[in-house]
């Protein structure tokens, strides 16, 4: 696992289990800071629909809760298969809130399928603050 420095997307919770992602962690967390990172509910995320970047908004899944990374960063779990039923861990850094929905802004759709799987961790409780930038529509 390499180490990653503790982000200013904060919140408090038992720490889950660490998995090393296929992404890079700081270079997300560089670009989340200059989103202007909101405080938002853990719960009030759940159910919101994962966008693609683009104008065509494609869906692709949805948040089924929020998780504690254990260097304290915050990944939401997404199921991403309509069917199958397959939920990936997705740093909070990756995404920003866009209204109702939630954006998927540095990563491909492709990048979404390599996420960790999400596991048995420790969820952050819904009335629990974290915090996620914001973005403007896409068109």
């Amino acid at each position: 696992m390499r180490p990653y420095p503790l982000m200013i997307l904060l919140a408090l919770a038992v720490p889950a289990a660490a998995v090393a992602l296929p992404v890079d962690l700081p270079a997300l967390a560089a670009k989340a800071a200059r989103r202007f990172p909101q405080p938002i509910r853990a719960g009030d995320l759940v159910g919101r629909r994962l966008l693609e970047p683009e104008e065509r908004q494609a869906v692709l899944g949805r948040v089924r809760g929020a998780v504690r990374r254990a260097d304290g960063g915050v990944d939401l779990t997404v199921e991403t298969g309509w069917f199958s039923g397959r939920a990936v861990l997705v740093p909070t850094e990756a995404v920003g809130l866009l209204g109702e929905h939630v954006a998927l802004l540095d990563l491909t759709p492709e990048q979404l399928q390599t996420l960790p799987e999400a596991g048995p961790a420790a969820a952050i409780p819904p009335d629990e603050t974290i915090r996620v930038g914001l973005v403007k529509p896409f068109h």
